[in-house]
Order: C-alpha cells, then sequence, then structure tokens
C-alpha cells in the first residue's frame, strides 16, 4: 500500500512539475533571457527573474490584450510576435526585434501587407459579385483577425489573416495564411501567401 501511494505521489509531482515547465516555457524566450508577463492589467516583457521592464506591449492602456495575449518567440530568442485582441471583432499582432540591447517593433503587417489586404478585398468582392449584389454594397464588419501562428526559422514567421462582413445579410469572407522573411534591418518581406481552404480555415478559427 505504501510503495502505491509513494508512486501515486511521485506521478502527481511529476505531472505538476511537467505543467510548470509548460507554463514557464510559453512565458520564457528560448534563451530565458526574456519574460512575458502581464503587471498591473498591462502585457509587457520583461528581463527574466526581475520586474524590469523593457517592452510595453499594446494594450497598456488596460483593454483586452492583457486577456487574451499570447507571445510567440522566435528560436533565437531575437524576435518574437505577440498576438491580442484589440476589440470584440478585431484580432491583431504585433512584432518585435532585438537591435542591440533594445526591442524595436516591426513594421505593422496589417498596415504593410498590402498585397495579403488585396487578395482579401478581391476574393469578398467576386463572393459579392456571385451572389448578384452591388458591387458598392456597404460590408458590415463581422471579424478581422491578423495573427502569427509560428516561427518557422529565425526570421521567418508565418501569418494568419481573415476578414468575413456581412452584405445585405449575406456573409463574404476570406482567409490568407503568409510567411514574412526579417531583413535584420527593422523590417520585412512577403514571401510567400496562399488562400485557405474550408477546411484549414475553421481549424485556424478554433485555435484562436
Amino acid at each position: 500500500m505504501k510503495q502505491t501511494l509513494v508512486l501515486v505521489w511521485l506521478f502527481v509531482g511529476a505531472l505538476h512539475a511537467e505543467q510548470k515547465s509548460t507554463a514557464d516555457d510559453h512565458s520564457l524566450s528560448p534563451d530565458r533571457k526574456w519574460e512575458y508577463r502581464v503587471i498591473d492589467s498591462a502585457p509587457v516583457i520583461v528581463k527574466a527573474d526581475s520586474s524590469e521592464v523593457v517592452v510595453k506591449l499594446p494594450g497598456a492602456d488596460g483593454s483586452s490584450a492583457a486577456e487574451s495575449g499570447e507571445v510567440i518567440w522566435a528560436p533565437d530568442s531575437r524576435r518574437f510576435a505577440f498576438n491580442y485582441r484589440s476589440g470584440t471583432r478585431y484580432c491583431t499582432c504585433a512584432a518585435y526585434e532585438l537591435a542591440g540591447s533594445t526591442w524595436k517593433v516591426l513594421p505593422d503587417f496589417e498596415e504593410k501587407a498590402g498585397s495579403v489586404q488585396k487578395a482579401i478585398a478581391a476574393a469578398k468582392l467576386a463572393q459579392i459579385r456571385r451572389l448578384k449584389l452591388p458591387a458598392d454594397a456597404n460590408q458590415r464588419r463581422i471579424d478581422d483577425t491578423w495573427r502569427a501562428l509560428r516561427w518557422l526559422d529565425n526570421a521567418t514567421l508565418e501569418l494568419f489573416a481573415y476578414s468575413e462582413s456581412s452584405v445585405e445579410d449575406e456573409s463574404v469572407s476570406c482567409g490568407i495564411v503568409f510567411r514574412a522573411r526579417c531583413d535584420n534591418r527593422g523590417g520585412w518581406k512577403i514571401i510567400s501567401k496562399r488562400t485557405v481552404a474550408k477546411a484549414e480555415l475553421k481549424k485556424l478559427q478554433r485555435e484562436e
């Protein structure tokens, strides 16, 4: 009986340690020098094992970013992406790069990914035409999402962009997965993009 209790205790302890390690790995950079935290309801990056804030992330004004925030680190810890909800129907992300000893924000994906924006707009317009609705009909926002999915290597980030609108009680939407490669000069460029099929789209939306 004692042996059984000891085995159970060891199993529970190991499980707890594994869960703690997973949580730590999620917030700590791979090199364990930086950590994502929420301090006074504000999402921030701090030096590991300290409260020294090195990056104030979007949402420090008390929005829902702190509750929904997720940091995805590049393998070499020199870059990270921050996913967060910035409204009921709006999710977005920001990316940062370590320049020397200072974290610098990279150009905004939603603003700079013009080819992705055009592809989404063209797909939605094609759906509107198939529905025989006016091309200039008002599109009421249902959901807009710009989300980092994963780092493919130290400099290449894969992202998901999605937009859904209501047009005269009909829904039109499009999802794009694209890859952005950082240039080590504070910028990035799109190296590939593809339209997401329905099955994959549902999977990506479940992961939000």
